[in-house]
């Protein structure tokens, strides 16, 4: 509001200008006097400037066409003249080349603000353009993925092994008859990747407090948590996916209370121990927010988020339909904050996250379908695991029933998961701002999956076999796995990059145990992904311009249970938002 007032003085400054200009007048008048105050105020002239000016002057034409005052000014003028008043500037002659001269300087100053700010030709633009907002960013990244050479390389990717055919169990390590195996995941060769992440996005406001947000991102369609690009995959320059990753409609007409509905981001006060910093919630969300004291303020969120829908047809290749499976994620949490004074201020929220259906079912008997070599389709089919990253228990999920008197019976198999989860969770924050223009950011997050049942996943399986965990077994073919998560980082400087030369630097340790959380939605980078690790990670950033910064990450991780699994890894980023 200061630049449009100030602009606006100038444009009147201006006009004045243009109409003393265009008048022609021989002397100054009290419009022209009003015009050089203001300009000197503004600091387009200085006094010594105005009076320079001035000095250089000659009189006007007169009326009968030579210079010089007309005989009755002449007279007026011999006498002697008041002086001026402190600060003030006696005008008694601007020539006309030096009034168009300020006249055209003003002009472009204020042409070029009210295209920069719109307020001095509103209806330049069309009334609807001004009720949306692009926004977005890019990230170009190199990643050195490097592994610990004495890895166990026999960990089963299970999300392959689901979106594919049933493996056969039976035939595993059989022998030289043996199937093909399963797939691995890679544990034991460095990789390095550059990648790409491009989004796109466009708010549109349409009432008061309520708003529309759609965004694209590039990605695969291999998961919730992968919006990078790599570079060269699959190859030939092939083009790039994208992808809707935001999609929603969001209230605030009310104060303190906000609504969304669609895909957004994560509502609530987390960190990526439990969900991965860009993932994309689909559901409903409300968050209300209260200042209870000047010191104090409270929150609340709550929202019901669907995780899994059954195909319309399922089972699709069978004339037999099976009832849908649904599944959700329940959650709400609360908390508060607290100045404790001008340079610390505390906060904490307590949620849980209750995950509803997503448990692998074992399937009712399972006979294969009328016809040569015709697949197994269970009623169950449609709970397994379709993503994962890594260290959540599975076990398998299929009754297969084989042809009496088979010569080699078979089981087709395809895998769930083995726990529940409902996670409780604890986000504490401590913000120290005595060193400004920097901050002390101290932040820690505990999880305990109040759903994990030890006796009930070593149970878990179909009749006919196999029955109890397929993964997550010592050496001894004993049970491992955990229900419980906890990080601690601190984070010292700039805590948000706009500007060249801001900075940070991150510290932090993580402990993940394999049923903690659901591993396919929480952090994608350490230890490439899920949980069953801990470790440390260590970031630095660096603003290069504004709103584009350098970055430095370091995770190095070690698996907690069953079979050595390590690896460090490190990115370098570019990232620029607009």
């Amino acid at each position: 509001m200061r630049k449009q007032s100030r602009y606006r003085w100038l444009a009147a400054g201006a006009l004045a200008a243009i109409m003393v200009a265009d008048a022609g007048a021989a002397r100054a008048d009290e419009q022209t006097v009003k015009l050089i105050k203001l300009l000197i105020q503004k600091g387009i002239l200085t006094n010594s400037q105005a009076g320079e000016l001035l000095r250089e002057t000659v009189g006007p034409v007169t009326p009968h066409g030579k210079h010089g005052p007309a005989p009755a000014q002449a007279a007026a003028e011999a006498a002697p003249a008041s002086p001026p008043n402190a600060g003030s500037i006696r005008v008694t002659y601007v020539p006309q080349f030096i009034r168009r001269e300020i006249a055209d300087q003003v002009r472009s100053e204020v042409m070029a603000q009210t295209k920069e700010e719109g307020w001095a030709a509103p209806d330049a633009l069309p009334e609807w353009t001004k009720r949306f907002k692009l926004y977005g960013d890019m990230r170009a990244r190199y990643e050195r993925d490097s592994f610990d050479h004495n890895n166990y390389n026999d960990f089963v990717n299970y999300a392959s092994l689901n979106n594919g055919a049933a493996f056969d169990a039976n035939n595993y390590g059989a022998g030289s008859n043996a199937q093909t195996s399963p797939p691995f995941l890679n544990t034991t060769e460095d990789r390095d990747r550059a990648r790409i992440r491009a989004r796109l996005g466009v708010q549109a406001f349409i009432d008061d407090g309520l708003t529309a947000d759609f965004r694209i991102s590039t990605g695969s369609d291999q998961g919730p948590v992968t919006p990078n690009q790599t570079l060269g995959q699959p190859g030939d320059f092939s083009k790039f996916a994208a992808y809707i990753d935001r999609a929603n409609l969001t209230y605030t007409g009310i104060p303190g209370l906000s609504a969304s509905i669609g895909r957004f981001a994560n509502p609530f006060s987390t960190t990526d121990l439990i969900f991965y910093s860009e993932l994309g919630f689909d559901g409903l969300a409300a968050h209300y927010q209260h200042d209870v004291t000047q010191d104090t303020g409270a929150f609340l969120t709550a929202g019901v988020f669907p995780i899994l829908n059954s195909a319309f047809d399922f089972s699709t290749n069978s004339d037999q339909k099976f009832n849908s499976d649904n599944g959700y994620m329940l959650a709400v949490q609360g908390g508060g904050e607290w100045r404790v004074r001008h340079d610390l201020t505390a906060k904490i929220a307590v949620g849980l996250f209750d995950f509803t259906g997503i448990q692998g079912a074992v399937s009712q008997p399972c006979e294969p379908q009328i016809g040569t070599n015709a697949p197994y389709i269970c009623n169950t089919d449609n709970t397994r695991l379709l993503f994962q990253q890594f260290g959540n228990t599975v076990y398998a999920i299929r009754s297969i029933v084989n042809t009496p008197g088979a010569a080699n019976p078979v089981n087709p198999q395809y895998y769930g998961l083995a726990s529940r989860f409902a996670v409780l969770e604890a986000h504490p924050q401590l913000l120290i701002s005595s060193y400004e223009p920097f901050d002390i950011l101290l932040e820690g997050e505990y999880l305990k999956n109040l759903a994990f049942n030890r006796n009930a996943i070593l149970d878990h399986g179909p009749v006919q076999g196999p029955v109890g965990p397929a993964n997550n077994l010592g050496n001894n073919g004993y049970y491992q796995g955990g229900d419980t998560a906890w990080m601690v980082k601190a984070t010292f400087g700039n805590l948000a990059i706009h500007n060249r030369w801001d900075w940070n630097v991150t510290a932090g340790y993580k402990y993940l145990e394999t049923d903690s959380t659901l591993d396919s939605i929480n952090d994608a980078d350490f230890h490439l992904g899920g949980t069953n690790a801990e470790g440390y990670l260590l970031t630095g950033s660096l603003g290069v311009a504004k709103n584009t910064f350098l970055s430095l990450r370091w995770f190095s991780a070690q698996t907690i249970s069953g079979p050595r699994y390590g690896n460090n890894v490190m990115q370098l980023d570019l990232q620029s938002s607009f």
